[in-house]
């Protein structure tokens, strides 16, 4: 987990290691977008430093955590109200999403019958999808933008993404596939969405749609099969947005939970 906003500069290539973007080297806090494997040795963060961390770049205040008990739903302050009231979740199950032509985006779907946790599932598949969007129609589709905090580091993190694909004439085709989605933490407004991500089925091509010759060592096994983790905000709309990314990788024991 290169969403397309706007234009970002590029930074000279690190080493033949680089998980992404043939000329592109990953920013040091290692992002966790779609396709970015975080080396073996960068632990993905606990689920309470990620929602502290999300927490604090809201906008309203969120309480800590028990030391003891980990997070507790609905255990920060109150939240404030908000204008849009929560709706109903998708239907459990696998659906089948286009992303673009030739380019489909496979989620399936928790049985969650909380309506915020269904809510931040959700942000988190479409922003999962829209960032997919926007590299299948070379940055003409921007609709990622909607779903991530134009003030959160996640902003940023998602333009470099998608216009790395763009600066070096590349698109995708295949299926990428979105499972054991759940939210293992909410606080009042700020919560943790989780999802296993499959890429193996996704293929790198030119910008007409032709594969191309190498294809990068992250969309094969193990590195294409990772854990993404996102801090999510609520808004005063009522909606949940992208502030903050992380993930995991092979052979993290938490990564290891998606192979299947």
């Amino acid at each position: 987990m290169r969403p397309a906003l706007a234009p970002a500069t590029a930074a000279p290539l690190a080493s033949a290691r680089t998980p992404l973007l043939p000329a592109r080297m990953l920013p040091t806090r290692m992002l966790p977008l779609p396709g970015r494997v975080l080396p073996a040795r960068t632990p993905l963060l606990p689920a309470r430093v990620l929602l502290l961390a999300a927490c604090a770049l809201l906008v309203s205040a969120c309480a800590a955590p028990d030391a003891d008990r980990g997070f507790t739903p609905g255990g920060g302050m109150e939240p404030a109200a908000v204008a849009a009231p929560e709706t109903p979740g998708p239907q459990p199950g696998t659906e089948t999403v286009t992303a673009a032509p030739g380019l489909t985006i496979e989620i399936e779907w928790p049985d969650e019958p909380d309506p915020k946790r269904s809510a931040v599932i959700k942000a988190f598949a479409d922003d999962f999808t829209a960032q997919w969007r926007a590299v299948g129609t070379s940055g003409r589709d921007r609709s990622y933008a909607k779903g991530i905090d134009a003030r959160s580091s996640a902003y940023m993190d998602a333009l470099t993404w998608v216009q790395g694909f763009l600066k070096d004439r590349q698109s995708a085709r295949g299926v990428a596939k979105l499972y054991a989605l759940r939210v293992p933490a909410v606080m009042g407004r700020g919560a943790e969405a989780d999802g296993c991500v499959d890429l193996t089925g996704v293929r790198l091509t030119d910008q007409e749609g032709t594969p191309l010759a190498r294809q990068p060592a992250w969309l094969k096994r193990p590195r294409a099969v990772f854990l993404q983790t996102a801090g999510l905000g609520q808004g005063d709309d009522g909606a949940w947005r992208i502030r903050l990314y992380r993930h995991a990788a092979y052979p993290d024991e938490r990564a290891k939970e998606c192979v299947r």
